[in-house]
């Protein structure tokens, strides 16, 4: 008999592209989803759901664990239209964060539960109190972690397997389900790479790249870093990717965007030489990135960015805050020059001066795009991975 996953996912299908292209390429697999986006494609079973509103009480402990258990119910009520119709699964894969894991081996308790482990919230020595500029408002932030971290640990209760998409996200989780748990990284569709150079007489151009510009990401130290660059390089041209607003920490503290708080605090930018290019779809991401002559990244100790993939398999020459979820993959000078995350002008300082060396340009821009493909990052990696994972259940 044919088997039968199910894919859960909030976002469908997000992280979980790579396991349902491998699956999808098969004949001899029956296929289901659930999520909440619109998803259409030939041979998937897919029920999209909607959580129940919850009336907010205020207290953002209970709010957030309404979310939680609303999506959960939501995530069952789909689960059980799938079995009215006739779909029972053999192996589901699942994000426990948002909750849609919690009821599932209820209706299948026969089924093989993987579950996909993000990020665990640690209350300490990870995002929540590395950056001094932003304290823990309150204990109420921590209580809400407690929360999560709760739902999350009675999804992997229930788990067979346990999957994280690199070892310093491995590392959050508590050291009993960390031990066991494997590494498979959902990969990136890697372009072939841009030109080597461009013009020389072109004047250098300096990119930055997030989902959503903030702190987070390290947005206010590239901002800070910005008049120190642009001084050292008057005819640098800096180009800046990702949306204003959302993110995954807070907003800025007087309701702006940190776009116009970060512009204000270092004296405005000239448009003309500073460009928010805002969210770009893939190819025209491609293309500003690849044409960089040296690309910033910096991250709290947090998930990797799928834009730092994007940038290596592009070849681009770069500079990386030094922190746990980059050092999984770099060292020293191997694929990039490593800084510290709150040193803006050792970043501005660092970006001149590799835009100025393009003989190490090259090569760092090619060690980078060779460790994608050293440490499997790769949606080709993914997919070959996970498709080992689930026939081995």
């Amino acid at each position: 008999m044919p088997l039968s996953v199910l894919l859960v996912h909030q976002t469908f299908p997000s992280q979980l592209a790579a396991v349902l292209e491998a699956l999808e390429a098969r004949g001899d697999v029956r296929l289901a989803g659930i999520g909440t986006n619109p998803v259409s494609r030939p041979g998937l079973r897919y029920r999209r759901y909607s959580p129940a509103p919850a009336q907010p009480t205020g207290d953002i402990v209970l709010d957030d664990l309404a979310v939680k258990t609303a999506a959960a119910s939501g995530a069952a009520a789909a689960a059980r239209a799938l079995r009215y119709d006739g779909f029972v699964p053999d192996v589901i894969v699942a994000h426990p964060g948002w909750g849609e894991a919690l009821y599932l081996k209820d209706l299948f308790p026969r089924a093989k539960l993987v579950c996909y482990c993000e990020f665990y919230h640690g209350r300490s020595g990870g995002e929540i109190d590395f950056d001094p500029e932003f304290p823990v408002a309150s204990p109420e932030i921590l209580h809400r972690m407690r929360g999560r971290n709760a739902i999350t640990l009675a999804s992997l209760e229930d788990a067979e397997v346990c999957v994280a998409p690199t070892p310093w996200q491995r590392a959050t989780f508590p050291a009993a389900f960390a031990a066991d748990m494997r590494i498979i990284h959902e990969g990136i569709h890697v372009p072939p790479p841009p030109p080597r150079e461009g013009d020389p007489e072109e004047p250098p151009r300096f990119t930055f790249a997030a989902r959503h510009l903030e702190p987070h990401r390290g947005f206010h130290t590239f901002m800070r870093a910005l008049p120190r660059l642009l001084a050292l390089s008057p005819r640098a041209q800096v180009d800046i990717v990702g949306a204003e607003a959302g993110g995954y920490g807070a907003g800025a503290p007087d309701g702006r965007s940190w776009r116009a708080r970060l512009s204000e605090e270092v004296g405005g930018l000239d448009p003309s030489r500073v460009h928010f290019l805002g969210t770009l779809e893939p190819r025209r991401f491609h293309e500003t990135i690849g044409r960089a002559s040296a690309h910033t990244y910096l991250t709290y100790p947090f998930v990797l960015s799928w834009s730092l993939l994007g940038a290596m398999a592009l070849e681009r020459p770069l500079v990386l805050s030094d922190t746990g979820p980059v050092r999984d993959f770099f060292d020293g000078e191997a694929g990039g020059l490593l800084v510290d995350f709150f040193d803006a002008q050792g970043l501005a300082e660092r970006l001149v001066h590799l835009a100025g060396q393009p003989a190490q340009r090259e090569r760092l821009g090619r060690r980078a795009r060779e460790l994608l493909f050293a440490h499997e990052l790769t949606r080709e990696h993914g997919r070959r991975k996970w498709l080992d994972l689930i026939l081995s259940l």
